[in-house]
């Protein structure tokens, strides 16, 4: 961990910001980006998804929509 951060640590005891990596790496060799979609990164082939929400041109995030249009925290469809 570095001394002094408060960021929950991810993988190795650090955080994102200190050098943990989220997720699997682009398996293009020499290419260290996030995995999109079937083993590669957007730049090397993986199709970015757009929001369904008519008239958002945004990559989809989750469940077709972009983090502005898609569903909210999960607790919160769960609240009356």
């Amino acid at each position: 961990s570095q001394e002094g951060c408060t960021n929950r640590a991810v993988r190795g005891g650090v955080c994102i910001r200190h050098g943990a990596k989220q997720g699997k790496e682009c398996s293009y060799e020499g290419c260290a980006n996030n995995v999109q979609n079937r083993g590669v990164c957007v730049r090397h082939g993986a199709k970015r998804r757009e929001c369904r929400y008519e008239g958002c041109s945004n990559d989809a995030i989750r469940v077709g929509f972009c983090t502005r249009h898609g569903p909210k925290h999960k607790d919160a469809a769960t609240k009356d």
